[in-house]
């Protein structure tokens, strides 16, 4: 066998463990969908509204407060192993949720359901380019984007459904199940991640990322305008319901519609997106930023469910081009024994400002949604457009060295 059909053959392996992986991180996120629905319509039924928000909050905690050191077991253990662990141990939590599904069985199930994702959700991600090739990060981050937004639109959709048909304790089962099929998976096609063992105990290090991204000054520029974009698509999503209620004067249908109606542009931003790979990561957060603020501009001005839908497609497509954009800048700029802590690190950051734009959107978007929705769309647009001239200004040659730089060399 000839060198280029050995490297045929693992180009096609390597294609075929990806496909797998992408599979497997479709089925497990689409079981968390049913079984956020089955818990959320579980909880609802006791009337206590509360008890809802608490699910909220600590099925996201844990990933804001744990990301540290998630991140440094995952630099200091094999990603692909720990990942395969923790879906099994996130199967038989949900198990036990299914067999016995009352309020304090679901919400502490939901709590180490949390804990788990901190460390499985920034390893898919540490992953994903491994299998995918390391030349290609923007592809890899695009594959991955596509299968999460499509679980998001099936999702809700089947746990609608079975918790109608059959029940919670079903849809519990199906996610358990799920999480199960992904583990064996992930052990089938034995993705690895080599690290380095320098004898130190795990932990040391943990805030390591955090550093890191506080030193980058590509990372540092684009950081806060994906904190302002989560803060203000929060919002929205708080304002969303009463905006269909008042301006839109419409009701569950239209909701549902514009809420499919994000997913779907989401998903059809990362299939484009993953055709491809963005020289500049960075410009592509801020651009991505730019137009959400737009579309989201558009989406509180217009009153009509028709242009509103419009609007949520060209939100949610540039929502995942601003994603894609910024897994590949940290994906890129960050050494890859550091890898684990920064992903980790970043996704602490914006779920951190997940929380801070719930609470603003519980303060203001009843009261106004139209208004919420505009501030929301003004102000991302602002911070996008601040960022492109920062940049652009930082990435400028001096004007003195211009003839030495090469042609070629220029962008």
């Amino acid at each position: 066998m000839n060198s280029t059909t050995m490297s045929t053959d693992v180009a096609q392996a390597r294609r075929g463990a990806a496909a797998v992986f992408l599979v497997a991180v479709f089925v497990s996120a689409v079981g968390d969908e049913i079984a956020a629905i089955a818990v959320m319509f579980h909880l609802a039924e006791t009337g206590q509204s509360f008890l809802v928000a608490a699910l909220l909050v600590l099925q996201l905690v844990p990933a804001v407060l744990l990301a540290p050191l998630a991140g440094q077991l995952l630099d200091r253990r094999d990603a692909g192993r720990m990942l395969a662990l923790v879906s099994g141990v996130q199967a038989v939590v949900v198990l036990a949720m299914s067999a016995w599904p009352n309020t304090a069985v679901l919400l502490g199930g939901s709590t180490l359901v949390g804990l788990c994702a901190a460390v499985s959700t920034p390893a898919a991600i540490v992953l994903i380019p491994l299998l995918a090739g390391e030349a290609f990060p923007t592809r890899a981050n695009g594959l991955l984007e596509v299968s999460r937004s499509a679980s998001t639109l099936a999702g809700p959709v089947i746990g609608g459904v079975l918790v109608a048909s059959v029940g919670v304790r079903p849809a519990l089962l199906a996610d358990a199940v799920s999480f199960a099929l992904a583990a064996a998976a992930i052990v089938l096609i034995k993705v690895r991640r080599p690290v380095n063992d320098d004898g130190k105990v795990w932990w040391t290090g943990a805030t390591d990322g955090i550093k890191f991204l506080a030193r980058q000054t590509e990372l540092r520029t684009v950081l806060p305008i994906v904190i302002i974009t989560v803060s203000a698509s929060s919002m929205v999503n708080v304002a969303l319901v009463f905006f269909v209620k008042g301006p839109l004067q419409s009701g569950a249908t239209a909701l549902g519609v514009l809420t499919a109606a994000w997913g779907v542009g989401a998903l059809v931003g990362a299939a484009l997106g993953s055709r491809r790979e963005f020289r500049v990561p960075e410009r592509v957060v801020l651009i991505g930023a730019g137009v959400m603020g737009v579309a989201i501009l558009a989406y509180g001005l217009v009153s009509v469910v028709v242009l509103a839908v419009v609007a949520a497609l060209a939100a949610g497509a540039a929502n995942a081009y601003q994603n894609m954009g910024m897994r590949t800048a940290v994906q890129i700029r960050t050494p890859n024994e550091l890898l684990g802590r920064a992903h980790a690190a970043a996704g602490s950051i914006i779920n951190s400002f997940f929380l801070v734009g719930f609470v603003l959107g519980g303060i203001f978007a009843a009261r106004d949604p139209r208004a919420t929705f505009v501030v929301a769309g003004v102000v991302t647009v602002v911070a996008a457009a601040v960022g492109l001239v920062l940049m652009a200004a930082r990435r400028a040659p001096a004007p003195q060295d211009d003839a030495a730089v090469p042609q070629g060399d220029r962008e």
